[in-house]
């Protein structure tokens, strides 16, 4: 019988319906403008120009709207990797102990909706539109100056219409995940009152250097004087130049497995505990599975207790309850229970680590065929042979974006570190391939990008979920 013409046991997620499924003009036409920004290619100089004059780009077209970032508090999450999970988890803690929050992330997985979150719900179709239209003066007044300026990009509007938005449904504090770099991104017009830097690789090196020190400079760049600083585990050399960068500016400096740390008899499953310098804290649940999600936990619960200092409201049974009841689709989720198919959107070479290492606790011995497509800009090779030890078959395909490489490439790759490949171009028929040559005790692995991982779980919820859960307002 052919796996890949079952139906599969798929269990359910809450996110909102996917963008391809509204059928509402206006949003359609809003995601349309917001996606402009960045479509047209543009020459060197004015590339440059445009990240040069980022933040006074930023702050330009926020005080054209009343300045809406100074009428809450923030948190900046920076990193590598794990930004998301921890911006997602302080979130969940901060709410559950009854505050007003706003969370900024970024990509999403089948909704721009995503992106935006606010006081229990994700931003609604009309709201986004209505956001995008108060934002358009402003807008236009600054493209007006992109000679002085730069080109606004869709990263700035996004932003933009994520603070404004925030401001407008009154919430106490943002958690902004910064998107690349931190120095001389577009979130860093925030003045946060805390900041969280996960794990430094290397990554956007065409843009923040290609060496971890620098990349370390770029990623410190949300530190501010007085604040303090929660920094996850590092590589000898980023750590080196996140110490510096600490002492120039005058933050304080709080580091995983130096100033608190969790441990636990099994690094995957089960219960956990953190213990900081002045509280420990048993009994720890996440639905995130792996020891990397273990470091995302312990990094929000740091969050959270500096913030129990700085005078926010939060208990310990609050921060017990919002860790165990995170949602957080596309990290090593379990999207089908028959055929086993885990979904996760590790795509750089730390987090096909991470990835890894979540693989070899999680699913020792388990023969796994890897569904995997990445962007074109990514380092496929060495993310690949991160979990070249645990595959028995890659199957290469292309997930919709515009920056997705072919997976020819990704054939290559794998050819070149001894697995066996093949391509295929769709993603859904790349995991029904994989689904009909899946054994009993196999595994189906979706990973590269969270581009694909949007991708198949959109497929998989207009195959059979029916989302009771969905938030479509």
């Amino acid at each position: 019988m052919i796996r890949g013409a079952l139906s599969p046991a798929i269990i359910p997620w809450r996110l909102p319906r996917p963008d391809a499924d509204s059928t509402e003009h206006d949003y359609l036409a809003a995601l349309q403008a917001i996606y402009a920004y960045s479509e047209n290619p543009k020459a060197h100089a004015e590339q440059r120009l445009g990240r040069e004059q980022k933040l006074r780009r930023m702050r330009t077209v926020l005080g054209l709207i009343g300045s809406p970032q100074t009428r809450f508090e923030t948190v900046l999450i920076a990193g590598t990797k794990g930004k998301g999970s921890m911006a997602a988890l302080l979130t969940s803690i901060l709410e559950t102990a009854g505050h007003r929050v706003g969370r900024y992330t970024q990509p999403h997985l089948y909704s721009h909706r995503e992106r935006i979150w606010a006081n229990g719900d994700y931003i609604s179709e009309r709201e986004l539109v209505d956001g995008l239209a108060r934002l358009q003066p402003a807008l236009s007044a600054v493209e007006q100056h992109a000679d002085e300026l730069g080109p606004l990009t869709t990263f700035d509007v996004g932003t933009a219409l994520a603070l404004d938005y925030f401001a407008h449904e009154g919430i106490d504090i943002a958690v902004v995940e910064v998107g690349v770099g931190g120095a001389n991104d577009s979130t860093n017009v925030l003045e946060p009152l805390l900041g969280l830097i996960g794990p430094i690789g290397l990554d956007h090196a065409e843009t923040l250097g290609h060496t971890i020190d620098a990349i370390a400079r770029h990623k410190a760049g949300i530190m501010r004087s007085g604040i303090e600083v929660i920094v996850s585990r590092q590589l000898p050399e980023a750590e080196r130049a996140l110490n510096e960068a600490a002492a120039s500016v005058g933050a304080r400096l709080t580091s995983l497995y130096s100033d608190f740390e969790w441990c636990s008899p099994d690094p995957v499953h089960g219960r956990f505990t953190f213990t900081g310098s002045s509280e420990t804290i048993d009994s720890i649940e996440t639905p995130l599975l792996g020891p990397c999600q273990r470091d995302n936990g312990a990094m929000a619960v740091a969050g959270a207790l500096a913030l129990r200092k700085l005078g926010w409201k939060i208990s310990t049974d609050q921060i017990l309850q919002g860790i165990r009841e995170l949602s957080w689709p596309g990290r090593f989720q379990t999207a089908v229970a028959e055929p086993l198919t885990i979904v996760d959107g590790a795509h750089n070479p730390a987090a096909m680590r991470a990835l890894a290492d979540t693989v070899r606790e999680c699913l020792p011995g388990r023969p796994i065929s890897l569904v995997i497509g990445m962007s074109t800009e990514k380092d496929v090779v060495r993310s690949l042979s991160e979990l070249a030890p645990f595959v028995r078959e890659v199957i290469a395909t292309r997930a919709r974006h515009v920056r997705a490489c072919e997976p020819e490439r990704l054939v290559h790759a794998a050819g070149e570190l001894g697995l066996p490949a093949r391509a295929i171009q769709d993603p859904a028929e790349a995991v029904a391939c994989a689904w009909d040559r899946q054994p009993p005790d196999g595994v189906t692995l979706i990973a590269g990008s969270l581009f694909l991982a949007g991708d198949v779980l959109e497929w998989l919820w207009r195959r059979s979920y029916e989302p009771a859960t969905i938030s479509g307002r």
